[in-house]
């Protein structure tokens, strides 16, 4: 039997989705009630990673009346077994909670519903009245998820977020702001999805772009001995100088080590590649240690470390500058990009060649325009349904 603060945790799960909080007094039952049932939590964290939340079914074709007629019925059929003496169960009769649980789920999935249609129609899918795709897609923007260590999630896109930020921490023009004098040194995750980037300026003046679908992890306030981050995903740093505390980043098995510099880390896939763009840096792993000078890049290549001369700067800088850029990539890498920049999903009805393509693009652009500047440059035939790029030839 579904316990009643089950039937409060969908409920306020429900409202949460909605209206994007919760008043105080709800917000803490609600907390206390996720600590009761970890599940449910991961599940809500997932769904508020995302930028947009699935309903199972068209809640617009229901039969209630037939939908409640199939709940009591199986009901009924519950009741039956455990009391066999029984012969029916009238309606008015129903306890509560069976009433308390289907109008729960009912709300839950009709709120879940409404977020979806909310923001498929005035979020990012837009009608195309130009290259004749079903719908044209809006690129991303400026957005992301923060975490202190022991507080609740704040979603740097809410008009309220400020509010939740501790001491030290600011929203300026879009970008997340350490303050020098910082007396908490919890450790911050800063989680920015696809459709997403965020810049941020750390404690001791380094500031970060990270890319969409990307993840940095860091203390308020850096240790006496380093500054180290982790990173899963892409981001470009600008490494304010000291002497006295590396900077170290974390990532895919691999340690890189700077004082002061600018370079870029691409960690999506699993040959991590660094790019470095001024300055000098250590890369190390279990195996290897080498030194890179500006103009260089590392790439892990069957767990070994490889130095190469940095092919373009525009290429390392290019996402911090707002721009897509194809030097060499296949086609497969630039299809990654696009799904990270415009949250959509890549269905390719063929396989894909190996050829290289070179071209760039400001990313401010739709996914129908792009589509239109990539079938000229590729040959391949692309076409937008939704939240779908389906690739063809």
């Amino acid at each position: 039997m579904i316990k009643t603060d089950e039937i409060l945790l969908a409920e306020l799960i429900a409202l949460l989705l909605k209206d994007g909080e919760l008043p105080s007094d709800k917000e803490d039952q609600l907390k206390n009630l996720l600590q009761k049932y970890p599940s449910a939590k991961d599940s809500l964290s997932r769904r508020l990673s995302h930028t947009d939340i699935y309903a199972p079914f068209d809640l617009r074709k229901i039969d209630v009346n037939k939908e409640w007629l199939i709940t009591q019925q199986k009901f009924t059929a519950k009741k039956a077994v455990l009391q066999p003496k029984k012969k029916y169960l009238s309606l008015n009769k129903i306890p509560y909670k069976i009433i308390g649980i289907a109008a729960a789920v009912i709300l839950a999935l009709t709120l879940l519903w409404q977020k979806q249609k909310d923001e498929k129609s005035v979020s990012y899918l837009i009608p195309d009245k130009i290259y004749g795709h079903k719908n044209d897609v809006l690129p991303g923007r400026a957005g992301a998820i923060l975490k202190i260590e022991g507080r609740k999630e704040i979603r740097l896109t809410e008009k309220k977020a400020i509010q939740y930020f501790a001491q030290g921490i600011e929203l300026k023009d879009g970008q997340l702001v350490y303050a020098s004098n910082s007396t908490e040194n919890l450790r911050n995750t800063l989680i920015v999805p696809k459709r997403s980037t965020m810049v941020l300026t750390l404690g001791d003046g380094t500031k970060v772009w990270v890319n969409a679908a990307s993840e940095l992890s860091y203390k308020a306030n850096f240790d006496k001995k380093e500054r180290r981050v982790i990173l899963k995903g892409e981001a470009y740093f600008e490494v304010a100088k000291d002497v006295h505390r590396p900077f170290i980043v974390e990532t895919n098995h691999i340690n890189i080590q700077a004082i002061g510099t600018a370079f870029n880390v691409n960690s999506y896939r699993a040959n991590t590649r660094v790019s470095l763009t001024e300055g000098k840096l250590k890369v190390s792993n279990e195996e290897h240690e080498i030194y890179m000078n500006a103009g260089s890049e590392t790439e892990i290549i069957e767990k070994k470390l490889k130095t190469f001369p940095l092919a373009s700067k525009a290429e390392a800088t290019a996402f911090k500058d707002g721009y897509f850029y194809f030097k060499n990539k296949d086609m497969q890498q630039i299809l990654d990009e696009i799904s990270r920049w415009y949250g959509i999903q890549v269905d390719c009805k063929i396989p894909l060649n190996n050829e290289r393509y070179e071209g760039s693009m400001k990313r401010d652009v739709t996914l129908a325009e792009l589509c239109n500047v990539l079938k000229d440059l590729t040959g391949y035939k692309l076409t937008i349904d939704k939240d779908k790029l389906i690739v063809n030839r």
